[in-house]
């Protein structure tokens, strides 16, 4: 059986990083282009939430013993295909694990014009997965 007080704490902190994320997605497109301090606070609390979409599909994979799982993707998609979410909205969501490693890994080579592009379509996914998550509790 999942462990409720782990996910919900971490649900408890996903919602706390889309609140964060909708202040600053109110934003001028051309003030979070050049404001380093809005730009670089979008790209970690992007990374944030994203790794804790991770993080609560892992623990919930984990706690069922679903083993054969190689990245981060992987770790979505399968959420999808163990019914724990909708294997449409898992496949949709799947690719923002790809955004985490650039933000953790490649930083650098972010385009801040596609960022803020993203950040406007991942928002509603964060709520979506938060609710999927806590029916499913």
């Amino acid at each position: 059986m999942v462990n409720k007080l782990i996910i919900q704490k971490r649900l408890r902190k996903l919602s706390e990083y889309v609140k964060l994320l909708k202040l600053l997605q109110k934003e001028k497109k051309e003030k979070f282009i050049n404001d380093p301090f809005v730009y670089g606070n979008v790209e970690r609390y992007l990374q944030l939430a994203i790794q804790s979409v991770i993080d609560i599909s892992n623990h919930i994979l984990s706690e069922h013993n679903i083993n054969g799982i190689s990245d981060y993707r992987d770790v979505i998609e399968k959420m999808g295909q163990e019914k724990f979410l909708p294997l449409e909205f898992a496949k949709h969501i799947a690719p923002m694990a790809g955004l985490r490693n650039i933000l953790v890994h490649e930083y650098i080579e972010v385009e801040r014009e596609k960022l803020y592009e993203i950040l406007e379509n991942y928002i509603n996914d964060f709520n979506e997965f938060g609710k999927y998550i806590t029916k499913m509790l």
